[in-house]
């Protein structure tokens, strides 16, 4: 190879030295810039973020300074109308002495809620015993089309520290007054006072009317303990609002002197017949949808001119009402416990029973419940009763309801009052009720 040659061929080696030497540094180079680049963009976002952030901060700040802006022009707003109502009514109290007006529209706004209810019923049993056939203190009547009983209601307040209450029955053989007192009410002491004809406060039940029982008919224990009546007659009655016991949430006395008797605990010959009643009663919120209340309650008189009966009741009550939806769910769970002691010439005779009771609501029309009772006889614990009872209502709207009863009794009766043998043993009852009212038909709260 000629010298030229050589001279050229190194030249060109140089070249490609240089060239490659120059590639592999723009691409080092490169490799810098691009970590670089990404190094920026990280603290940009990082950057960023926190911009976010105190933006985000700002925005909730400006937010909770219009919300409390808000709440404060409606305050201002809410003083401002309730100033200009104070001032119309001062106006109003002003006018008085000086305008005359028919006295129409007062004497009308002085009558009584007055309202109109009807029980009626159609009732088939396997058995066809007069015990449980024929209306008596026992039954209501049964295998057949029944009336149980019209109702009329007049309730109205007197003036601010009295309420008159009345309750008047209609039957097809008879008509009486169910109740009928004046209430006291806000004395001082927490105290309101009752007097009249009217249901004591008494276990869970005992204050309601037939119409508004969880089933159609009272449970046994009470019906052979006091009949189909409630405990009750013509006396004075004190409630008494007492400081919460118990870790309670309210807790209250009610004690009541009657002039009652049912033949069945207590006599209701002549001056036998009195009747001394005591509550005490405790209620506890377990949380916003559910209650729960305990009471222990007790009855004495006498069952015959010498000699005492004496029945105390442990009932216990659990509802489950969910706020907002009360109107499509509740469930309403009732049980009360009784112990009688019957003194006679022969000794003491001890007897007891109970019942317990399910409502649940399905929807806003819809009711299933059930209930299972036992009971002793008071003058006689050997002989004793179980009932097992089922029902659907169905709310056809606020005024009108219907219910469908299933109801079976096992017996084992061999003396019950004035009553003749034979007694039925074990039987059961399909029953169909259709309760209704008329008009604003308020009952003191259950």
């Amino acid at each position: 190879m000629s010298k030229k040659n050589i001279s050229i061929f190194i030249i060109v080696l140089i070249f490609i030295l240089v060239g490659s030497w120059n590639v592999i540094a723009q691409k080092k180079s490169d490799q810098n810039d691009l970590q670089q680049i990404k190094a920026d963009l990280e603290k940009l976002k990082s950057s960023q973020e926190l911009k976010l952030q105190e933006l985000e901060k700002l925005i909730n700040k400006i937010e909770s300074k219009l919300e409390k802006k808000e709440q404060e022009d409606e305050l201002k707003k809410l003083l401002e109308e309730a100033a200009q109502l104070s001032i119309v009514k001062k106006k109003k109290e002003g006018g008085l002495g000086k305008k005359f007006r028919s006295g129409v529209r007062q004497q009308s706004g002085l009558n009584p809620n007055l309202s109109l209810s009807g029980d009626f019923f159609a009732a088939v049993s396997s058995s066809n015993n007069d015990f449980i056939s024929k209306p008596s203190s026992y039954s209501y009547g049964n295998n057949g089309f029944d009336l149980r009983e019209v109702e009329v209601s007049l309730i109205a307040p007197l003036d601010p520290f009295t309420r008159g209450k009345t309750h008047i029955s209609f039957t097809e053989n008879e008509i009486t007054i169910e109740e009928a007192y004046l209430e006291w009410l806000n004395l001082p002491a927490n105290l309101n006072l009752k007097m009249g004809l009217f249901n004591a406060e008494y276990g869970i039940v005992n204050r309601y009317h037939d119409h508004a029982l969880p089933q159609f008919d009272r449970p046994k224990i009470l019906v052979n303990m006091f009949s189909n009546a409630s405990v009750g007659g013509f006396g004075i009655a004190g409630n008494f609002l007492l400081p919460t016991l118990l870790f309670a949430d309210a807790s209250n006395f009610d004690v009541s002197v009657i002039k009652g008797g049912n033949d069945n605990s207590f006599t209701s010959q002549g001056k036998y017949n009195l009747l001394y009643v005591a509550k005490f009663n405790n209620y506890y919120d377990i949380n916003r949808d559910i209650y729960f209340e305990w009471s222990l309650s007790g009855v004495a008189g006498k069952n015959d001119s010498t000699n005492m009966s004496y029945v105390g009741n442990l009932g216990f009550t659990v509802k489950w009402a969910p706020v907002g939806r009360a109107k499509y769910r509740t469930i309403d769970w009732k049980t009360e416990i009784l112990y009688s002691r019957r003194e006679t010439a022969t000794g003491n005779i001890d007897s007891k029973g109970f019942y317990t009771s399910l409502q649940n609501k399905l929807n806003a029309r819809y009711w299933l419940s059930g209930r299972v009772g036992y009971s002793e006889l008071p003058w006689d614990k050997n002989q004793h009763e179980w009932d097992i009872t089922g029902c659907l209502d169905v709310w056809q709207s606020e005024f009108v309801f219907l219910r469908f009863q299933y109801q079976y009794s096992k017996r084992e009766f061999t003396n019950y009052l004035n009553f003749q043998a034979p007694y039925p043993k074990d039987d059961h009852t399909l029953l169909f009720q259709v309760c209704w009212a008329m008009g604003p038909h308020k009952h003191e709260a259950y």
